[in-house]
């Protein structure tokens, strides 16, 4: 026997539904991805900015700080520094004077060596220290110095004179010994600083002390205004931006230097709009997303709800075909009289008739309604010939149908108010029971038109469901629903309405029949 094997035998595997689960959960999770890595780069893009300016407020810092430190450098050197000290006899010669120019800091002097008397500035001349508190205040300080054996000594406690103690300090030189005072925003201080940083300052130099950054009662002072080189501390603590220095020649107090006004503005103006414009990229780019977001998540709602309204409508269409399929079976048999023949054909027609309301009811609600039609007038007799029309059937169903109508004019859409109101007569005909009332009526400047029926009614959880794509009502107690339909009268109808500019309003109470008003304009 011979054997040729062509293709080897593989048993195949049925991974249909664990591929297609792993797709499915693949697609979900990069979704998923794509949704976190888009919020992520929103939130970054609306912080970005705030960054971005901290960012650039702390470089503008940095460059307009450092050139500044060598100048504060040299002034706190000058205040450390024992000056040069001529000789004098009566403390008002002209070196004396030029002396005290040139260190307006300068308080009060004192020989080394020797019983020499303590001498204290006046104006621009050193007389020796007299009976006055604050002459014994400077000339207590020396013997203190000298007691400390250090080259500086910084006196505790304001001077008489002081509303606010400022830094103090008494240098040990040879042969003199050298006290000054720093009293902000006076001339002396005014000076100090112009003869450092001369006429025209590139900025300007506040001394705060510990604490001041917190205080919440302090004002701005005239002596510390533009064009004065002293700030006082409101405005030292207040500048659009600043440079610090801690000096353990100054304990307890911080130089702080502050630009000038006009140059503080120009950068915070330039800042703010680089600002703004950088803010409104990141809004414009981080709205983009958040919109295309938005969009792809209304689409796939959407698409969901497309196929869902696709499988009621095939779900829908089982059923009428199934009867069809039926009543041709029993035609082709040819078992019946002619008169049973027709009734027959009748409702095979009804019955296609139904497939096509099927079809084009679910259509309309997938591709949506076209918009707002013509007005026409809404009159009584028309009401009656829109009623008479259902006449037939309700006489067919031996039900009672009754029409209402009040010497008013409407104005509507007719063809579609006639297919609302069709609708409503329609679903009372063969949702409700007992009779059916079609009436008119007006209220202010609007025409009332009501359709009532007798029926089984809703409670207030089915009325509040009422008009929702593909809602049935269901028995209570029971499997199936009240009547067969696919649920998508009602819908239609509230899309149209809403179109329109219409009024409609549902009423019922279980057990006591459902009352449905339209309103339009009145005329």
């Amino acid at each position: 026997m011979t054997v040729r094997r062509l293709v080897r035998f593989r048993p195949r595997r049925d991974d249909k539904v664990s591929s297609t689960g792993l797709r499915k959960l693949l697609t979900q999770g990069a979704l998923r991805m794509l949704d976190l890595v888009s919020i992520s780069i929103v939130i970054l893009l609306v912080a970005a900015p705030f960054a971005w300016k901290k960012k650039r407020a702390d470089d503008i810092i940095d460059a307009w700080t450092q050139p500044k430190m060598n100048d504060v450098g040299r002034l706190e050197t000058d205040w450390m520094t024992v000056p040069v000290i001529p000789d004098f006899k009566g403390g008002d010669e002209p070196v004396v004077r030029s002396f005290l120019q040139a260190q307006p800091l300068v308080v009060a002097i004192k020989r080394r060596t020797g019983d020499g008397p303590v001498w204290v500035r006046k104006g621009e001349a050193l007389v020796p220290a007299g009976d006055t508190p604050v002459d014994q205040a400077l000339a207590s300080w020396f013997p203190k110095a000298l007691n400390a054996r250090c080259y500086l000594w910084h006196p505790e406690g304001p001077l008489p004179d002081e509303q606010r103690s400022g830094p103090k300090l008494v240098l040990t030189g040879d042969p003199w010994l050298v006290a000054k005072v720093w009293r902000e925003g006076t001339p002396q201080v005014e000076q100090f600083l112009r003869n450092h940083f001369g006429t025209a300052p590139t900025f300007r130099v506040a001394l705060l002390k510990d604490g001041d950054d917190g205080r919440k009662d302090l004002k701005p002072q005239p002596w510390g205004a533009e064009p004065n080189i002293q700030a006082d501390p409101y405005r030292g603590t207040n500048a659009p931006f600043a440079s610090q220095l801690v000096s353990n020649e100054f304990p307890g107090w911080v130089f702080t230097v502050i630009p000038l006004r006009a140059d503080a503005r120009a950068v915070v103006r330039n800042v703010r709009i680089q600002f703004y414009l950088a803010s409104a990229a990141a809004l414009a780019v981080g709205g983009s997303i958040v919109l295309a977001l938005w969009l792809r998540s209304r689409a796939r709602r959407k698409a969901a709800l497309d196929a869902d309204r696709m499988a009621s409508m095939t779900h829908s269409l089982k059923t009428p075909l199934a009867i069809l399929k039926f009543r041709c079976d029993t035609l082709r048999l040819g078992r019946h009289s002619p008169d049973q023949l027709d009734a027959h054909l009748i409702q095979i027609g009804e019955e296609a008739d139904r497939l096509s309301s099927i079809i084009e009811s679910a259509l309309m609600a997938i591709q949506g309604s076209p918009e707002a039609g013509p007005q026409g007038e809404v009159t009584p007799d028309w009401i009656q010939g829109l009623g008479e029309d259902f006449m037939p059937a309700f006489e067919a169903a031996g039900r009672r149908f009754v029409i209402s109508c009040v010497d008013t004019t409407g104005k509507a859409a007719l063809p579609s108010l006639r297919a609302a109101l069709s609708t409503l007569v329609e679903n009372a005909l063969f949702h409700g029971e007992g009779e059916v009332v079609l009436e008119t009526s007006r209220k202010a400047k609007r025409l009332l038109i009501r359709v009532s029926d007798e029926g089984p009614g809703l409670d207030s959880a089915d009325l509040k469901s009422l008009g929702k794509p593909f809602m049935r009502i269901r028995e209570k107690d029971q499997e199936g629903f009240r009547k067969d339909g696919q649920g998508l009268g009602l819908s239609l109808l509230i899309k149209m309405v809403e179109r329109e500019g219409w009024g409609l309003t549902f009423e019922s109470e279980f057990g006591r029949g459902l009352t449905a008003t339209i309103e339009v304009p009145a005329i």
